[in-house]
């Protein structure tokens, strides 16, 4: 190769190894970015956040966000509407991608808060109902403390995952409760879920299904007795529909796993076969049945012959919710 090439080529090296070296600096990780680039992810800000939930057509509703930081790599986050508490929750999945905060909301698929945060701001929706809501929160001080926080977890003998919610006070042991939807009471269930956790209960609710195997109902009370924070002299269990109806059945194959105290909603007709153990579960003041508003008279008529018209309670959805927290704190 002629002399006049080769020390061309050689004044080009030190113009190649800059291009190479700054290529090199420009996708080496920097503190404080994003994982996906191999950095570490932001984190959301903390605080007490208030602010309004404007319903289009109706008076703004005040809304309260709490954003908690209770351990190294956890976040947690809880909405709360003090004028309409079946639609407050503790989030079960959150997730920080860019300015933009997301909860979900525990039990109800595709219903969500979504938040952009612009200072000490934070703009976004609430997805309830295939409805956006615009919301609009400012930061107003220091979180205040949970009452109770939610995690998933696997009961053997249902199908999809559990949703445990459980008081954040651990020090005295309290009453637990197995709530087993059907695909009919299952949208209401997470407001049950977070109305009970507030009062200082411990609930697990189950995936919704038609029927109810009795290894289900026993695994599920087991998970509840091996729950820190719960009495296990206090564990009982909600069963609605056709499964409420075959409750006898179930606690014959649970001999050595009963619950201690049980409620039925939206209960069929029982078996004629079956009246007689009815009658048994009805005197200890253990069992209490309920009624949505729209149920058949002739069904509540029923449940009252068989059980005693002081164990059967039919009313819209909030006194009913009153009513069963009285009863809860008597068992």
């Amino acid at each position: 190769m002629p002399l006049r090439r080769l020390l061309r080529r050689a004044s080009l090296l030190p113009c190649l190894l800059v291009g190479l070296l700054t290529s090199l600096g420009a996708c080496q990780s920097q503190p404080g970015t994003d994982a996906a680039a191999g950095r570490a992810p932001a984190a959301p800000p903390t605080g007490h956040f208030v602010g309004a939930l404007q319903v289009p057509g109706r008076p703004e509703l005040r809304a309260v966000l709490e954003v908690r930081h209770p351990r190294a790599g956890h976040y947690e986050a809880e909405l709360g509407l003090p004028q309409q508490p079946a639609l407050s929750f503790v989030a079960d999945t959150l997730t920080f991608v860019g300015d933009t905060l997301r909860l979900a909301r525990p039990g109800q698929p595709g219903e969500a808060l979504t938040l952009g945060r612009q200072g000490d701001f934070w703009r976004g929706t609430l997805l309830l109902d295939s409805v956006r809501y615009p919301l609009l929160l400012l930061r107003r001080g220091e979180p205040e403390p949970a009452v109770y926080r939610v995690r998933r977890d696997e009961v053997a003998g249902t199908s999809g995952p559990a949703l445990l919610f459980s008081p954040a006070d651990e020090s005295l042991p309290g009453l637990a409760l197995a709530l087993f939807p059907t695909p009919g009471t299952a949208p209401a269930a997470p407001a049950w879920a977070d109305a009970l956790a507030r009062q200082g209960h411990t609930v697990l609710l189950l995936p919704p299904a038609d029927t109810l195997a009795a290894p289900a109902l026993a695994n599920a009370l087991a998970l509840l007795r091996r729950t820190a924070g719960v009495d296990t002299a206090r564990v009982g269990a909600w069963l609605s529909g056709r499964a409420a109806g075959l409750l006898p059945l179930l606690l014959a194959e649970n001999t050595a796993s009963r619950p201690a105290f049980v409620l039925v909603q939206n209960m069929p007709a029982p078996p004629l076969a079956t009246r007689r153990e009815w009658h048994a579960l009805a005197q200890p003041k253990r069992l209490l049945a309920l009624y949505d508003p729209s149920q058949p008279k002739a069904e509540v008529a029923q449940a009252r012959a068989l059980l005693g018209r002081p164990r059967v309670r039919q009313a819209p959805a909030a006194e009913l919710q009153k009513q069963v927290i009285d009863w809860l704190r008597e068992q």
